[in-house]
């Protein structure tokens, strides 16, 4: 466990790696919930013949990995966070397609934390492969952790 928030994050730590094998609900409920209705989210009814990952799940597993990390951090589990963040900017690509029944593997560093017009950012890396080490996904990520600005938050 690195931290009780992500807020108590600082660059360079890095997050204990987190393990899963993709089932095929994982995939369905979150193709249905984004509403992406591409067959190949839902079954094995397409051209690689297996069932994939929606890409943009990676955003779950960086849940996945704050969960893990931050004892406060439980907003899977339904924990509630006295500050709102903002999911304020990121970038993934898409190296390979991960399949239904593969373990994936998710690992991650901060890489820096910032004051910019008065608010503290975050930002951090996240690379999601599978067991044997294929490269599925790497993903920067840039947090608002607090909407007030700094001098605000303080009062």
């Amino acid at each position: 466990m690195l931290n009780k928030t992500i807020a108590d994050l600082e660059p360079g730590d890095v997050f204990e790696p987190v393990r899963y094998v993709l089932t095929s609900f994982m995939c369905a409920v979150y193709a249905h919930g984004v509403e992406e209705t591409a067959e190949c989210y839902y079954s094995d009814a397409n051209p690689y013949g297996r069932q994939l990952r929606p890409p943009t799940m990676v955003h779950v597993d960086k849940l996945r990995l704050l969960e893990a990390n931050c004892d406060e951090e439980r907003r899977i589990a339904g924990m509630r966070a006295e500050a709102a963040r903002i999911h304020y900017e990121y970038s993934a690509v898409h190296h390979s397609p991960a399949f239904v029944g593969e373990e994936i593997v998710v690992s991650g560093r901060i890489t820096d934390k910032y004051v910019k017009r008065g608010r503290r950012f975050l930002a951090y890396e996240i690379r999601i492969e599978t067991a044997d080490g294929r490269l599925v996904t790497t993903y920067d990520d840039i947090t608002l952790l607090d909407y007030a600005k700094v001098e605000e938050a303080a009062a």
